[in-house]
Parts: C-alpha cells; structure tokens; sequence
C-alpha cells in the first residue's frame, strides 16, 4: 500500500500575527512495533535458501552484536541499510580536567541511513487519510467530499460502510 498520513493544523506567530498552515503528519495504522523480528524472518526466507528459524535466530542475535561494538567505541555500518552510530555528552565545566569519564554520558544511539535505502523508501506512496472522517465537513470544499467519497472505495476498501455524510 504505502504511507497514509492525516493533515493537522499547527499555529505560530510572525511578525504579521498569528498564521495557520496545514501540514501532514504520519497516521499509524498498525499494532503497536509493526512488523516483528518473526515477520522479517519469514521475508527473509523465503527465497534465501535459509529456514525462518536460522533467519530468526540471527536477527535475534543482531541487537546484542551491535550493542557490544557501540560499547567498544566504534559504529555499525550494515551495507544496503546504514550505520548505527552513538553521541555522547557532559555536563559543562569551567576547566578541562574536570571532565572526567564519570561526567560522560551516552546522549542518544541513531541510525543513519545509507543514501541508496534511504532513496528506494522515499520512492513510497503517500495516501491522505480521508479530511471527511477527522475534520468538520463545513470546513472542506464540496469537491473534496465529493473526490473522498469516490476515493474511499478504491484506497480505503475497509472503509467502504461507513457512512462519510
């Protein structure tokens, strides 16, 4: 299918007042994780010539590699995907001495994807989630009704009973 997203209204102030825009913003349609580790191993499978339960194991054993070489100071890079990288903080100090080990700290692990994946995901397809099940009719156009309510059927066919009057 691909990405469906609602619209929200965010307000700010400018040097003119106060200013309205819309923006869109992800709509999660999935239980709570999405996939699984179990999901990707039957995907990964499948034309692998690996069993699920060989897929599974490694993937199960993955996180605790990767957590060990962060621990060691150096980054995760997966070729095709990216690379798990940390960042690390301290309080500030007035003299370069007192910024002992002690005082360090992990601020954050993040994934930096490789520019080729990030490229193919960004390729997906956007669907608006339809304006007419979240916002008050009155404030949309006739012919966005119109288009939602012919839409539904086709991009939302679970959606298809309710009513969107």
């Amino acid at each position: 299918m691909g990405l469906i997203y609602f619209v929200r209204k965010k307000k700010f102030r400018t040097s003119g007042g106060m200013k309205s825009l819309y923006y869109a913003i992800q709509r999660k349609l999935q239980v709570k994780g999405g996939k699984t580790e179990r999901d990707l191993a039957k995907i990964l499978s499948q034309g692998s010539g690996r069993s699920e339960g060989d897929v599974l194991s490694i993937l199960t054993d993955l996180p605790k590699a990767i957590e060990e070489i962060l621990k060691g100071g150096e980054s995760v890079t997966i070729s095709g995907l990216g690379s798990f990288q940390t960042a690390i903080t301290s309080n500030g100090f007035e003299a370069p001495e007192d910024v002992l080990p002690s005082e360090v700290r992990l601020s954050k692990i993040y994934f930096k994807p490789d520019r080729r994946f990030f490229y193919r995901v960004s390729t997906m397809n956007f669907f608006r989630y339809p304006l007419s099940k979240y916002f008050p009719k009155n404030q949309l156009r006739a012919e966005t009704l119109a288009k939602e309510k012919k839409e539904e059927k086709e991009v939302f066919p679970e959606m298809g009973n309710e009513s969107a009057d």
